[in-house]
């Protein structure tokens, strides 16, 4: 039986980067065998209902801030590729460590100011992408995970640019952004970042990295596929890691 989960929409990166993010979660770390499409804009799971889907995703939120993924470094920026290194040694046995650190950031391409970093590190400010991300694990409750899946109102959290409708207008706002909370779904922000091993960071050129999922040209994008049948984690995984411009010709791919 299938599932309509109403909150992840596929018009948005957001929705889109949660849906993986509950997918990767089901199947990897729960190993449950559940499928995702998409239909009328929502994503829809097949393998169990929703509220199931809630309690299992919660039981996996235990502890989930003090995994090593979280908390080599405060921020995948400006790290020294030899440190970067001797922490990917340290997790050889945890192959969803590796998988973060792989989405995380590559040595493989070094510039100045360290490794390659991936594009969905948005944060500016005073913002540091790990270590908020540690914060945002510890208030993780059965609400936000629900309102994540089957929709809900906006609450109080950054959604570090992942999120078109929270993005701040300053001209249109009744008083200046510094002095009001960000809207956003913590429930969302933490499944889309949950979909991170599914970006990887790739050399594409001996000086150059690419966030799998973004392009370049003519500006930086993430651009995402939306398809017409039910898919596991790893037929996900396999067309996420295609080329941009080859998506459109993927049979069972209707929008991009």
């Amino acid at each position: 039986m299938v599932h309509d989960l109403f909150g992840l929409t596929g018009a948005s990166p957001i929705g889109f980067l949660a849906a993986l993010g509950m997918l990767r979660v089901l199947s990897s770390d729960r190993g449950l065998d559940v499928r995702l499409w998409w239909r009328n804009g929502h994503a829809v799971i097949e393998g169990l209902d929703p509220s199931e889907a809630v309690e299992e995703i919660m039981a996996n939120m235990a502890d989930r801030g003090t995994a090593p993924e979280f908390n080599w470094s405060d921020s995948p920026r400006k790290v020294d590729p030899e440190a970067y290194r001797e922490v990917c040694g340290q997790m050889m046995d945890d192959p969803r460590g590796l998988a973060f650190m792989a989405g995380w950031a590559s040595d493989a391409v070094v510039r100045k100011q360290g490794i390659s970093v991936t594009r969905m590190d948005m944060t500016s400010g005073q913002q540091k992408l790990l270590r908020d991300l540690r914060q945002l694990a510890k208030t993780i409750e059965t609400e936000h995970i629900s309102s994540a899946l089957m929709g809900g109102p906006y609450g109080h959290q950054p959604s570090f640019g992942l999120d078109p409708v929270a993005v701040r207008f300053h001209a249109h706002e009744h008083k200046a952004p510094t002095k009001s909370p960000p809207p956003g779904k913590p429930g969302l922000v933490w499944l889309a970042f949950e979909s991170i091993p599914l970006h990887p960071v790739v050399p594409i050129s001996p000086y150059r990295a690419q966030t799998t999922g973004w392009r370049i040209n003519p500006e930086p994008a993430y651009v995402w596929p939306i398809w017409d049948a039910m898919l596991t984690l790893e037929e996900i995984r396999l067309l996420r890691c295609l080329p941009i411009d080859r998506l459109k010709e993927r049979p069972g791919v209707s929008e991009i």
